[in-house]
């Protein structure tokens, strides 16, 4: 079984691949386990790079880095450079004490890569050394298309990946999630892992309320809704095509997630849709609650119940701190909202100095530049000087020049003279 657990856009592609490879990073505790699970020590001898298998589509893995940066600044492309996409494995499927299901989930995530991104540069890392020794891969996406040079852009991804996986998968005859007895939420790695220990998930915390208010089909306004999730502590707040959700969770820390972000059923379509169809049809609302796709979905997640148990209780612990006297949750409303008006506050503070530093900097670079430019002039009529000296040397020294071609002119003249005298003495002539 594969999983989509993460969907990454990286505004440095050389930091995400350099992340990816893990050059030289393996860990001493990792080539510990795979001794102890039987892995051929001449094997783990040659391990060093965190990814243990390598690929690559339209690019060389060992020099991703620099061939995907060259094709960038070919295109020009900036902004956001890579997107990154990691995919996980059961080790009831692959077994990471296995360097051939090393190989074949890095084929796997071949596979997916030309299926999915096609036309594009993509480095494919597989690794082994995360929370219980998954085998995982760090798919890496240039952003540009080879052809076009237009960036990669594709709405509800983690939908058409797990898609695209769920069949490679089941090709190489893996386990596949049955998504259709699934809630249809949205998870995180994180949230998956501590999921797995049974340990509280806040965002479980928030649907587990949505869903107890949504599965009361006299509930058929966003109004009704909102003020019903208000009694549970939950603030919602409607924004454009989006709803999102606030609250203090049961270890009193505040957390906020957008509908989108918890699943497709608590995007604000989704939930306006069912909504409306109640307030169209309230006699029959009980019974066709049942076939809706939404209603549905909270049917299953009430079968799933005692997953969740842990969560409620704890959170029930939550809300019985948040609750005022009145059994109303007016007050946390209103401290939030100071305590938003504080933050707003605090923020244009914050920003007010921030300008402040701007212009300070701004003056000082002025300063600087103004100095330079004094120290240019400086230098300039320095050269000039030199120039000049230079020009007078060269002057003085033609002069000097000129003076002892003179003297030695003189010098031959009179040694001419003086040979003359004794040419005559030495022949008998006398003057």
């Amino acid at each position: 079984m594969a999983t989509i657990g993460k969907i990454t856009q990286a505004t440095s592609g050389t930091a995400a691949v350099r992340y990816a490879e893990g050059k030289e990073k393996l860990k001493a505790s990792t080539k510990q386990f795979l001794l102890k699970s039987g892995v051929a020590s001449h094997v783990v001898d040659q391990l060093h790079d965190r990814a243990v298998v390598k690929s690559g589509m339209n690019v060389d893995p060992e020099f991703a880095s620099t061939q995907m940066k060259a094709t960038r600044s070919a295109f020009g492309t900036t902004g956001k450079e890579t997107v990154r996409v990691i995919q996980s494995f059961s080790t009831a499927d692959l077994n990471p004490a296995n360097p051939k299901d090393w190989q074949k989930a890095n084929e796997i995530g071949y596979q997916l890569a030309r299926k999915a991104f096609s036309g594009h540069q993509v480095a494919i890392y597989t690794q082994l050394d995360g929370t219980g020794h998954k085998l995982h891969n760090h798919i890496v996406v240039n952003m540009p298309n080879l052809k076009t040079g237009k960036k990669y852009h594709q709405h509800h991804d983690w939908q058409r990946l797990s898609a695209l996986s769920d069949d490679i998968c089941r090709e190489h005859g893996l386990s596949v999630i049955e998504r259709s007895k699934d809630p249809r939420e949205r998870r995180t790695m994180a949230e998956r892992q501590l999921k797995a220990k049974n340990e509280y998930v806040w965002k479980d915390d928030l649907r587990a309320h949505i869903d107890s208010v949504m599965k009361d089909t006299s509930v058929s306004s966003y109004k009704a809704l909102s003020e019903r999730l208000a009694e549970s502590g939950i603030i919602t707040h409607e924004r454009g095509k989006s709803l999102s959700f606030e609250f203090l969770d049961a270890e009193n820390k505040h957390r906020r997630a957008r509908g989108k972000t918890l699943g497709e059923d608590y995007e604000k379509e989704q939930i306006f849709n069912e909504l409306e169809r109640r307030d169209k049809q309230p006699s029959q609302s009980a019974s066709n609650s049942r076939t809706s796709t939404l209603s549905r979905a909270f049917e299953q997640r009430k079968r799933n119940v005692k997953s969740r148990e842990p969560a409620t209780s704890q959170s029930a612990k939550g809300i019985e701190r948040l609750t005022v006297a009145t059994g109303q949750n007016r007050s946390h409303i209103s401290s939030t909202s100071k305590e938003f008006s504080t933050h707003v506050q605090r923020t244009k503070h914050r920003t007010k100095d921030f300008g402040t530093r701007v212009k300070r900097l701004g003056g000082q670079i002025s300063n600087f530049s103004n100095a330079i430019s004094a120290i240019a002039g400086k230098i300039g009529r320095y050269l000039k000087q030199l120039q000049a000296q230079k020009q007078d040397e060269q002057d003085l020294f033609n002069q000097l020049q000129d003076k002892l071609d003179q003297s030695r002119q003189h010098k031959e003249a009179r040694d001419k003279d003086r040979g003359y005298y004794r040419t005559y003495q030495n022949r008998g002539f006398h003057r």
